[in-house]
Formats: structure tokens, sequence, C-alpha cells
């Protein structure tokens, strides 16, 4: 593992990119840094049997970092719907952890590939739906919100995305949430899925060990350096969408998702 000049800069402007992600569209940035970070490990060889679970350790870590950002801006913007995150949270720690545990047994490339398919069908949504019925009724059972959280946490674990991708289509197709409190709204639950599976990746042991800087699958030099420009990032983010049309932020979403679903499926 090796920290050049140019990889210090790579990672820096990728957590600026990525935190600026996470804020802007509500889904933590791993659609942005695991692809890249992919790349970045298996060019330091890393074990191609823990190189996909150590880019999105990685950026789930950083994750939990923009996030907490992202939320601080949106909630002074006062486009965070508090009230839904007790039936949601639950749900997404206790998926977020038993996927962590269960992703470091699976082969990379199956995740991949679950991701690249989970990703498509939210786009296609999101791409495809003119009109999304907004309403200010967002009642809905405990154990509703408990199935909801935990495919969020679940999504989080097995992918490295926090599970936003998953979040943000489910409360803007079939909650109706207002389009711009998705964002704020999705960073508070994410949060906690992305703190739950960061940890389940931090206490796993590799099979193989993953040299100096590695914490279980975690490499904390990367995420150190990613979390230095990802937090401003997110607060840039979050700005940025408090100024920007609910079409336009649906086809972001959509366009961000197809792109991270065409370098998963191309990459091996």
């Amino acid at each position: 593992m090796e920290f050049t000049i140019a990889i210090v800069l790579l990672v820096l402007g990728l957590g600026l990119v990525a935190g600026f992600t996470a804020g802007f569209v509500g889904v933590g940035g791993g659609i942005i840094m695991v692809p890249i970070l992919l790349e970045l490990f298996r060019s330091w060889g890393l074990p191609d049997e823990s190189v996909v679970q150590a880019a999105m350790a990685t950026s789930l870590a950083v994750a939990v970092f923009s996030v907490s950002s992202s939320i601080v801006r949106h909630s002074r913007q006062r486009r965070v719907l508090w009230r839904l995150v007790p039936y949601l949270a639950p749900g997404s720690i206790a998926g977020g952890w038993l996927a962590a545990r269960l992703a470091v047994i699976l082969p990379g490339l199956v995740l991949q590939l679950v991701l690249a398919g989970l990703m498509t069908l939210a786009a296609l949504r999101m791409l495809t739906e003119k009109d999304i019925a907004e309403r200010d009724d967002y009642r809905f059972s405990w154990w509703q919100g408990l199935l909801v959280g935990g495919g969020v946490g679940l999504v989080a674990g097995m992918s490295g995305l926090a599970g936003g991708v998953v979040l943000v289509p489910a409360l803007a197709l079939i909650l109706g949430v207002p389009t711009g409190w998705l964002a704020g709204t999705s960073s508070a639950v994410i949060v906690f899925s992305a703190l739950a599976a960061a940890l389940g990746y931090l206490t796993s042991t590799p099979p193989i060990a993953l040299g100096a800087g590695f914490h279980g699958f975690t490499c904390l030099p990367v995420a150190g350096l990613l979390a230095v420009t990802a937090i401003p990032g997110a607060q840039l983010g979050a700005w940025t969408n408090r100024r920007t049309g609910s079409v336009l932020f649906r086809r972001v979403f959509a366009v961000l998702m197809l792109v991270v679903v065409i370098r998963l499926v191309t990459s091996r």
C-alpha cells in the first residue's frame, strides 16, 4: 500500500465528489466511492476474495461522516421529516449489522451483481415515473417501518452504499414524501445503517491479512483522507439540493445509479 501524491490527490478529490453526492442525493456517497476504491485496492494487490468487501467497508466508514454532515445542513434547512426516523432506524441498524456479517463470507462478484440489479430497478422507476403523488400523511405501522428499515440496512451492508439507494425511491414512490425532503430524511435514517454496517466490517476478520492500515476490512488511512473532503462536500451538496427542482433531482439520482451499474457489471 503506497500513498503517492497522485493517490492522495485522487482520494481527496473522490471524497469531495462523494460528499457532495451524499448531501445532494441522500445516498451516502458510496455510488461514487465503491467503484473507484475497488480499482485502487486492486492496484494495491488486495486478494480477490476480500477486495470488494474492503471497498464497501471503507466507503461505509466515510459515509458515517459525510451523511452526518449533510444531516446538519438539511436539518438547518428544515428538510428532514424527523417523525419518520424512529420507525425506520431500528430496522436499518439490525439489517446493516447482519448484512455486513453475511457479506464478508459471500463472493465479491455476487455482491456486485446483486447491487447492480437493485440499482437498475430503482433507477428505472425514478426515470419513468412522471408524476409522484406527494402527500403530508406518512402514517404507517411499526412493523412496516421495521421491514423498510431492515431492507435499507441489508442493502447498506451488502453494497457499501449506506442504503439510500433503496430508501430514497421508497420514500418517494411508496410513502409520497415530497422531493425536497427526500435527501434529508434519507440521510437521517441511513446514518444508522451506515454506522451499523461499518462496525460490522470493522470488527470482522479477513480470510487473508490485508496489510498495514487495515482494521478488519476497513482501510483507515484512506477513510480518513476521504472524510477530510467528504464532510465539507456534503454541506455543499445539501445546500445545492435546497435549490434544485424535484424533476431534476430524480433524474440526477437515476442517472448516477445507472452509471455505477455499468461500472459494476463491467468490473471483474
